[in-house]
């Protein structure tokens, strides 16, 4: 089994860049990650990684606000998926979430992961669409 451990905000970036760069190629995020950045740090985010030869293969990050958690930017790297890293990382994040009322986690209606979350004991509750403008 995958050993996830906690890891500095910033151990992950090129895994962040690698998931944007997947879903938004060519476009240029410097300015997102370093506002998402600031704002993650601010609400004392921890990240979990799978970590492979010193380098990391899948994460997830957990941020907190009063009563609540939530598990968010989970990210296994493209050639990783389908070995249970995603399992691993939510598995651990859920372990290492604060006591709170609330614990969530937010998946694309019509994406794969959405399965693994339900499997590992989350329920949808709502549903939102999100659009995005392109500079």
């Amino acid at each position: 089994p995958a050993t996830v451990e906690e890891v500095p905000f910033d151990a992950v970036h090129q895994l962040r860049m690698d998931w944007h760069e997947e879903d938004f190629p060519g476009v240029d995020a410097t300015e997102f990650f370093g506002l998402a950045r600031e704002v993650s740090l601010a609400r004392g985010a921890r990240v979990l990684a799978v970590m492979e030869a010193g380098v990391p293969m899948a994460y997830a990050q957990i941020e907190s606000v009063d009563d609540a958690a939530e598990i968010r930017d989970v990210y296994v790297h493209k050639d990783r998926r389908g070995h249970g890293l995603g399992t691993a990382v939510i598995s651990a994040a859920i372990r290492a979430a604060p006591p709170v009322r609330d614990l969530w986690i937010t998946a694309d209606d019509e994406d794969r992961p959405k399965h693994l979350y339900t499997r590992l004991g989350f329920r949808p509750v709502t549903q939102e669409l999100q659009f995005l403008r392109l500079p």
